[in-house]
């Protein structure tokens, strides 16, 4: 889905019930969502709505993992009587950004009540500074897949590396594919950035970013949820992309960090 017209809030209560009604079915989806959702809640538990942040600069699956974190955090609130509160987000920047993610990102920061926190790269040094303005927060959650580069033996929740700044990563959606991550965006109405729409299915920087020449159909490029093959995925990425310390998918606090997939 994407929105022409200025972002607003949405309604969190419609958001939640949509989502836990989603988990609720007995699919291959509703069981995906289902057990996103359960991360989630046992990250909230045990670190309480003050200590968690997000890692989220506008890629597919970090788009989706906000959604449901959303929800699951209406759904505690409100069963805890808590006011809802603007979600901490973290974004480390590329040297050079899509304007077009830049502009998903400040829509989403409306819609999703983020507390947007900009950071240079690479990753390490962006999350030192966080870490130094947000001492607070213990656990971030990270769109990042199993398929991913270097995230096969990942857990739900897996600890920085020793000599990084000290986080749990939570990793809701490590389980989930590629087709996953587009199924949930159609089902749950979630807004997505347009690039999407226009071949490409890994987002990194401009300089390493292109469309998917696996999309070009007819000289058109389709869109990103039309991939037959997800192993493809990336295949509009350069090599330089991977190994790069701002953009790669190699890092101790890994894929979604800098790499916006």
């Amino acid at each position: 889905m994407v929105s022409r017209t200025p972002a607003t809030e949405l309604d969190f209560a419609s958001l939640s019930e949509a989502t836990y009604r989603l988990a609720d079915q007995p699919t291959h989806l509703g069981h995906k969502v289902a057990s996103a959702l359960g991360v989630i809640e046992e990250a909230i538990e045990r670190y309480g709505t003050e200590h968690i942040a997000l890692s989220f600069n506008g890629g597919k699956d970090c788009t989706a993992l906000m959604h449901l974190v959303r929800a699951a955090l209406h759904k505690y609130e409100t069963s805890h009587s808590i006011d809802s509160r603007p979600l901490v987000s973290l974004y480390v920047l590329y040297k050079r950004s899509f304007f077009e993610i830049d502009g998903f990102v400040k829509q989403s920061v409306a819609r999703y009540n983020l507390d947007l926190v900009e950071k240079q790269g690479p990753m390490r040094q962006g999350l030192q500074s966080f870490k130094q303005d947000y001492p607070q927060s213990q656990a971030i959650f990270v769109g990042t897949r199993r398929d991913d580069p270097y995230s096969s033996k990942l857990g739900a929740f897996s600890p920085t590396d020793s000599d990084w700044p000290q986080f749990m990563r939570v990793n809701p959606v490590l389980d989930w594919t590629f087709e996953d991550i587009w199924a949930y965006i159609h089902s749950d109405g979630v807004h997505y950035c347009c690039l999407y729409d226009q071949g490409y299915t890994s987002l990194g920087d401009v300089d390493t970013t292109t469309k998917n020449p696996a999309l070009l159909k007819d000289g058109k490029y389709q869109p990103a949820w039309s991939l037959a093959q997800g192993c493809l995925e990336r295949s509009g990425r350069s090599s330089a992309s991977t190994n790069s310390p701002s953009s790669g998918s190699v890092l101790p606090i890994p894929a979604k960090g800098a790499d916006l997939e």
